[in-house]
């Protein structure tokens, strides 16, 4: 960080601060200008993410299982912004002023959210591993490394354009 963006970032830092403990209080932090906007922009990208991730969902319910690689990115961006600013919110979740931008409320939806998408997209993994070892135990049984007969001995020569067919699966 370059000393010019540290110097900003301190004294944005010390003027929170500072006019926080000038609202006084007792126990409870009192928010700032920049703490509302803090929770509005909260506010706004925890909806943002609800939207993507029930995209997704309904996306995955009705075959279009490329929708996951579509919206990964962004889905990925906001929930990442969300981690990184939610430490700044915690204060002031139960105060007037989130509860006025129904935060705690949106938060919960997006809990729930997240554990649903999440839920769905393990059962998904699980799927296609299962198919996948479904594949390779075709692919094992059918091998062309040969025919077997019924006592174990290698029939050669027999069944060449079954093998193709079992390649081409």
């Amino acid at each position: 960080m370059r000393p010019m963006e540290r110097a900003r970032r301190l004294s944005r830092l010390s003027r929170r601060v500072m006019a926080r403990m000038e609202a006084g209080g007792g126990g409870s932090p009192v928010p700032t200008e920049d703490d509302l906007v803090v929770l509005d922009e909260i506010a706004a990208k925890a909806r943002e993410a609800v939207e993507l991730l029930r995209a997704e969902m309904d996306g995955i319910r009705n075959g279009r299982l490329q929708v996951v690689e579509e919206l990964f990115s962004r889905k990925s961006k906001v929930l990442k912004w969300l981690e990184l600013k939610l430490p700044l919110a915690e204060p002031f979740i139960r105060q007037p002023a989130a509860e006025a931008r129904q935060l705690p409320k949106i938060l919960s939806e997006l809990r729930d959210t997240v554990t649903e998408d999440s839920e769905m997209l393990s059962r998904m993994a699980t799927a296609a591993g299962t198919v996948l070892r479904e594949i390779e135990k075709v692919r094992d049984r059918n091998s062309l490394s040969g025919t077997y007969g019924k006592s174990g001995e290698k029939v050669s020569g027999l069944g060449t354009s079954r093998e193709r067919l079992n390649k081409q699966l």
